[in-house]
C-alpha cells in the first residue's frame, strides 16, 4: 500500500469517526428539539381554541348546539377535537366517519388512532376538553426531510474532502517522488552526499541516515581499495625474491640449493604474517565482530602475548613483569588484546639489544581504564620517527624484518575499542609504549 492512500485512508476514517459523531450528535439533538417544537405547538394550539371559545362566549357546556358536533376541516397529518365534560364531542376537525380522539386524561399521549400513531396534547378547562393531534409518520417524514437536508450537504463535504486530501497529500508527497529520482538516477559508485537542504524538515533525518549510510560506504570502498593496493604492493617483492631463491634452488645443488630454500621459506613466512596482519587490519578497520561476549583480564593477556611473541624460551625470558595481580577485565575480546600486545613485545625486542631486557607494567590510572606500558633499551625514535611509526608498512631506518604494520594494527584496536596508543623516548635510551584500554563494567 502506498504511503499517499495510507495517509488517505488513515485521515479519511478518522474525519469520518470524528464527523460522524458529530453528526449523530448533532441529529439526535436536532431531534429532541424538533420533537420539543412539536409537543409545544400542539400544547399552543390546544390553548389557542380555548382562549378563542373563552372570547366567543361559547366557553359554557349549556352553549353546546342540539343539532350534533361541529365538523371543521382540517390538514391531513393534524386534527384537533372539543369535548364537553361529560364525552360529548363539540366540534372536530375529523371526518364524520372517523372515529373520535377518546381522550380521557390531560396532557401528552402516543395512541394508535385508524391504524396509524399519533402524538397527541388534551388541555382541560372548567367546560371542555380540548385535544389537538398530529400523525407521527408526518413527522418521521418531516425528521427524514431535514436530515436529507443536512446529510447531504455533509456528504458533499466530506467526498469533496477526501478529494482534497488525495491531491494535497500527492503534493506534500511530491519532494519524495523528486528524491526518489534523484537516487535512482545516480551512478552505482557514487558516495558523495545527498543535498537536503531544499526538502522538508520531516524528510531531513532521512537524508542525515542516508549521508551516513553514503559516508560508511565510502569508507568501506576505500578501505578495500587500500587492501587491495596494499596487498598487490606489499606481496609482489616477497613473491618475487621467493621465486628467486627457488630458481637458484633448482640450478644448484648441495648447500647453496639448501640456503636457497631456506631462504624461500623465510619468504613465505614472512608473507604469510605480512597477510595475516592486513587481513587483521581489515576485519577492525571493517568493524567485524571478534567474539565480544569472551573476555580476559589484563595479567592473563600479558602472559599470553609474551608466550607468543618469542621465537624461543630464551627471548621470552628477556621480558619481565612488574607484579602478578591478574588486574581488571578488559573491555576488549581476548584475540585482539593479546595480538596488541604481542605486537608491542616483538618490537621491543625486535629494535632492542639481545642482551637488553623489556619491561611490561600494567596500571590502572582510572577505574574504568587499564594502561600496558612496554620499555625497552633499544637506540629509540627521534620525534619524527615516532609521528611516523604508525603509518602502514614503516619499518623504521633500522633493516629489521617485519611487515610494519604492528604499530598500526596496536592503534586500530585501541581507536575501536575506545582506547589510546601513546610512544615516547625513554630515557636514557629506549623507547616507552603505553596502550591504554578500557576495562570491562
Amino acid at each position: 500500500m502506498s504511503l499517499r492512500l495510507r495517509l488517505l485512508l488513515t485521515i479519511g476514517l478518522a474525519l469520518a469517526v470524528l464527523w460522524g459523531g458529530a453528526a449523530v450528535w448533532m441529529f439526535r439533538d436536532l431531534d429532541r428539539n424538533l420533537q420539543h417544537t412539536l409537543d409545544e405547538r400542539l400544547a399552543m394550539s390546544a390553548r389557542m381554541v380555548a382562549g378563542l371559545l373563552t372570547q366567543s362566549g361559547q366557553g359554557s357546556a349549556s352553549m353546546v348546539s342540539a343539532e350534533g358536533a361541529l365538523s371543521v376541516p382540517g390538514a391531513q397529518g393534524m386534527a384537533c377535537q372539543v369535548r364537553s365534560l361529560r364525552g360529548e364531542v363539540i366540534a372536530t376537525t375529523r371526518e364524520a366517519d372517523r372515529a373520535p380522539l377518546d381522550m380521557s386524561a390531560p396532557g401528552y399521549r402516543t395512541t394508535l388512532i385508524d391504524g396509524h400513531p399519533w402524538r397527541t396534547y388534551t388541555l382541560r378547562t372548567d367546560s371542555f376538553d380540548i385535544t389537538t393531534a398530529d400523525r407521527l409518520d408526518e413527522r418521521s417524514l418531516l425528521r427524514r426531510r431535514i436530515a436529507l437536508a443536512a446529510g447531504v450537504p455533509f456528504l458533499i463535504a466530506a467526498l469533496g474532502g477526501l478529494i482534497a486530501l488525495w491531491f494535497g497529500t500527492g503534493r506534500a508527497l511530491a519532494p519524495l517522488a523528486g528524491l526518489r529520482r534523484r537516487l535512482a538516477q545516480r551512478p552505482a559508485d557514487a558516495t558523495d552526499p545527498v543535498d537536503g537542504s531544499q526538502l522538508p524538515a520531516e524528510l531531513r533525518p532521512l537524508i542525515d541516515a542516508l549521508n551516513g549510510l553514503l559516508e560508511r560506504m565510502r569508507q568501506a570502498i576505500q578501505r578495500e581499495r587500500s587492501f587491495t593496493n596494499d596487498a598487490a604492493h606489499e606481496l609482489r617483492t616477497p613473491l618475487t625474491v621467493i621465486d628467486t631463491h627457488l630458481q637458484v634452488a633448482g640450478l644448484t645443488d648441495g648447500a647453496e640449493a639448501r640456503q636457497a630454500l631456506q631462504d624461500a621459506s623465510t619468504g613465505v613466512e614472512r608473507m604469510r604474517g605480512t597477510l595475516e596482519q592486513l587481513l587483521m587490519l581489515a576485519r577492525i578497520e571493517g568493524r567485524q565482530s571478534f567474539g565480544e561476549g569472551m573476555h580476559i583480564s589484563a595479567g592473563e593477556a600479558v602472559s599470553r602475548a609474551i608466550t607468543v611473541a618469542g621465537d624461543d624460551a630464551a627471548e621470552r625470558t628477556r621480558v619481565t613483569i612488574e607484579g602478578n595481580d591478574p588486574g581488571p577485565v578488559l573491555d576488549v575480546p581476548p584475540q585482539l588484546a593479546v595480538v596488541a600486545l604481542r605486537n608491542l613485545i616483538v618490537n621491543a625486542l625486535r629494535y632492542s639489544p639481545a642482551s637488553s631486557r623489556v619491561d611490561v607494567e600494567v596500571r590502572q590510572p582510572a577505574p574504568a581504564q587499564v594502561r600496558f606500558i612496554v620499555s625497552d633499551h633499544g637506540n629509540g625514535m627521534d620525534g619524527d620517527e615516532i609521528q611516523a611509526a604508525t603509518r602502514r608498512f614503516w619499518r623504521g631506518t633500522q633493516p629489521q624484518p617485519g611487515s610494519g604494520l604492528g604499530l598500526t594494527l596496536v592503534e586500530a584496536i585501541a581507536e575501536r575499542f575506545g582506547g589510546s596508543l601513546l610512544l615516547s623516548p625513554r630515557q636514557p635510551q629506549g623507547l616507552v609504549v603505553e596502550l591504554t584500554l578500557q576495562v570491562r563494567p
